[in-house]
C-alpha cells in the first residue's frame, strides 16, 4: 500500500489498483526522480599544477610558456579546461567567435581591452568576463608589458586547439592558416587583431 503526502502535510492512503506514477501527478508531484537521492554525476579527478608547470604536453615549448594548461579536460571529466596565459605588449587573437565553448577570463595582471557583443570592456587586475559561446568577440593585451590571465573553457578539450596552433612554425601563421586551424575546432574568424600590425610583426 501506497501512502502519499500532500502539499498540505496530509497523509492519503491510496487505492492498490492505482498506478504508483498516475497518483503522484494527482498530487502535483511531476518528478519521481526528484524525490529520490541524487546520484553522484561523473567526477573529474585531484589535480594539483605548481607554477610554471603544464598538465598538458604541448608539441611546441613556446606554446607551453604561452598558455600553461593547469586542469586538463581529463582532470575535470571534460567539463572544462582550465589556462594560465601569457599575452605579450598590444597583442591577442583574432576576432572570433566559438560554436562550442563558453569561456570565462579573470585578469592576473597587465591591461585588457574586451571587445564582445558590441561592446567593450577595459580590464585590470582583478577583473574578469564571461564570454558565452555565440558571442563575436577580440581581446588584447593594451600595456607594454606582458600580462597574465586565467581563462577557463567549457566544456574541456580546448588545449587540443592551442596545442595544434603550437605546432605551426612561426613564419607559416598567416591570417588563412589561422582561419583553418579556428574552423576546425568549431570557431569562426570574423575580423583582425585588435592590433593587426603588432600580430604581423610577431608572426613574419
Amino acid at each position: 500500500m501506497l501512502i502519499v503526502v500532500c502539499h498540505f502535510g496530509c497523509k492519503i492512503r491510496a487505492m492498490p489498483n492505482i498506478d504508483r506514477r498516475t497518483l503522484l501527478y494527482a498530487f502535483g508531484i511531476t518528478s519521481v526522480s526528484s524525490m529520490l537521492p541524487a546520484r553522484a554525476a561523473a567526477a573529474g579527478k585531484v589535480a594539483a599544477a605548481k607554477p610554471g608547470v603544464n598538465r598538458f604536453a604541448f608539441g611546441s615549448a613556446a606554446q607551453a610558456k604561452t598558455s600553461r594548461c593547469k586542469v586538463l579536460s581529463e582532470d575535470s571529466a571534460g567539463a572544462c579546461t582550465v589556462f594560465e596565459l601569457n599575452a605579450l605588449p598590444r597583442s591577442g587573437p583574432f576576432q572570433h567567435l566559438h560554436h562550442r565553448e563558453d569561456e570565462w577570463y579573470y585578469i592576473l595582471s597587465g591591461e585588457f581591452l574586451f571587445r564582445a557583443g558590441g561592446e567593450e570592456y577595459n580590464l585590470l587586475t582583478g577583473g574578469s568576463i564571461w564570454l558565452p559561446r555565440g558571442i563575436p568577440h577580440v581581446w588584447a593585451n593594451t600595456a607594454t608589458i606582458d600580462g597574465k590571465l586565467i581563462l577557463m573553457c567549457q566544456p574541456g578539450g580546448f588545449e587540443k586547439f592551442f596545442d595544434e596552433i603550437g605546432r605551426v612554425p612561426v613564419d607559416k601563421k598567416s591570417s588563412d592558416t589561422m582561419r583553418d586551424l579556428i574552423a576546425k575546432y568549431g570557431m569562426e574568424m570574423l575580423g583582425p587583431p585588435i592590433f593587426a600590425s603588432s600580430w604581423m610583426q610577431q608572426h613574419s
